[in-house]
């Protein structure tokens, strides 16, 4: 019954048109979640390559919880700025699941004040929490923002996310870790990355190449790569997350249907989060939070429902 009633009542409809949601949803929060869930591996691999590792981590570290929240910020900040530069190009326009909230139902002025001072915020967070992340964060922020420009180049597109995934990984690894003491360390650094690495390239190829079959194969070529060098390296959270995602990859390229499409978009990267609640069960209160009132938010005011894990027959 009460199911029925959050998603059937006619009130929803006129709760989730209020401003307020459309300027908070300009953030796009369930857009955050995989690459802040590469930060949480880097910070994860940083306790692994020193045998180290600790399950189960509950401690509460305001400090974390603001290095956190300044790269969603930056991370949302890359979204909107996304859409606003290609705002007047209608062949290219950055578009997500609400179809641009941008200049429908948030101004442009208005959404680059609330980038520009978001940004200032997200900023600010890292330099107090993680100085030395600093740097790493604008790099990101301006490689994913150059990725605009070379939307239609596959091997543009995979050398700017292969070095976007990096960065993601090696912020996590130096909030944990610091700085790299000998080369050895960092040559480490690079070969537990790799399956992580090939995992985020796959679902961004996915993403802005779908119907690019060999966008496909080369998405199944990086998780099968990935499995072997995950399973040489003994890491149970690659070699568990790319093994279980491993089917979808090759659906997608034997049937290559829509439906097969999304699931290999969404539930790879979804198995990875997942399988880190196991090592930082405190995820889980804020990713639960955006899941569902994210799920609210796209049925009741875009008629969409996103997002969706079970793709049935109504699927968006």
């Amino acid at each position: 019954m009460l199911k029925k009633f959050i998603r059937d009542h006619k009130i929803h409809k006129s709760i989730a048109s209020i401003s307020f949601f459309d300027y908070l949803f300009l953030y796009k929060p369930i857009y955050i979640l995989g690459p802040i869930a590469m930060v949480l591996v880097g910070m994860y691999l940083a306790s692994f390559a020193t045998a180290e590792l600790a399950l189960g981590v509950t401690d509460f570290n305001i400090q974390t919880s603001m290095f956190i929240s300044g790269l969603s910020l930056i991370m949302s900040c890359i979204f909107i700025k996304n859409e606003i530069l290609s705002f007047n190009d209608t062949t290219n326009r950055f578009c997500f699941i609400e179809k641009n909230i941008i200049g429908e139902k948030v101004d442009i002025h208005m959404a680059s004040r609330i980038h520009d001072f978001s940004l200032a915020i997200g900023l600010l967070l890292i330099l107090l929490s993680s100085w030395i992340n600093l740097f790493i964060i604008a790099a990101i922020y301006f490689l994913w923002i150059y990725s605009i420009d070379n939307s239609a180049d596959i091997s543009k597109k995979i050398s700017l996310f292969t070095g976007v995934s990096f960065l993601l990984i090696l912020s996590g690894w130096f909030y944990s870790n610091g700085l790299f003491n000998i080369p050895m360390q960092l040559i480490l650094f690079i070969i537990l990355s790799l399956p992580y690495i090939f995992l985020f390239v796959a679902t961004i190829l996915l993403i802005d190449f779908p119907k690019e079959r060999v966008s496909s194969i080369l998405s199944l070529i990086l998780i099968i790569a990935g499995f072997f060098i995950a399973y040489y390296n003994n890491d149970p959270l690659a070699s568990t997350s790319l093994s279980v995602s491993l089917p979808f990859y090759i659906f997608l390229v034997l049937r290559r249907s829509e439906r097969d499409l999304i699931r290999a978009i969404r539930y790879p990267m979804f198995l990875l989060i997942f399988f880190l609640f196991t090592i930082y069960p405190l995820s889980m209160i804020p990713v639960t939070i955006i899941y569902y009132f994210s799920k609210y938010y796209y049925w009741h005011r875009f008629d969409k429902h996103f997002p969706a894990l079970a793709i049935n027959d109504d699927y968006n």
